[in-house]
């Protein structure tokens, strides 16, 4: 019998220059690489087109965002653009202090998984594992 090769998940985790709090972000890349996901973390980004040099240069499968600001559908909306720009399409999800009546505006616009207050590290890498995104 020949072993199956597991593809490897390569996620990008960042979050915007104004963002003060990475705690939560820090717990989420450590749960995530415990599962055996390979991360990639940029803690700071300035511009979107940083982000998506960093998620091209690294062949990313999925970027995590973690919004604390209230900056969270701006933020999603122009990594969107900026990918779109690029002609790529990478998945993105988001985390952190994110109201439930903005959820639906998220996933309109095309955000993969939120994750506001209340929710685990643990749901970060289960999510990611069960979208079954690899690089």
């Amino acid at each position: 019998m020949e072993a199956v090769k597991k593809e490897k998940i390569r996620a990008l985790f960042t979050r915007h220059l104004m963002e003060g709090h990475d705690m939560g972000l820090r717990a989420v890349v450590s749960s995530c690489r415990k599962s055996g996901i390979e991360v990639v973390y940029y803690p700071r980004f300035q511009a979107f087109d940083e982000v998506v040099k960093v998620a091209e240069e690294e062949d990313v499968a999925i970027i995590g965002l973690s919004s604390s600001s209230g900056a969270h559908i701006n933020l999603a909306e122009g990594l969107i653009a900026s990918l779109k720009e690029k002609g790529m399409d990478i998945p993105i999800i988001i985390g952190g202090i994110i109201p439930n009546k903005d959820i639906p505006i998220l996933r309109k616009i095309g955000i993969k998984g939120i994750f506001g207050p209340g929710s685990v590290p643990g749901e970060v890498a289960g999510f990611i594992h069960d979208l079954n995104v690899t690089t």
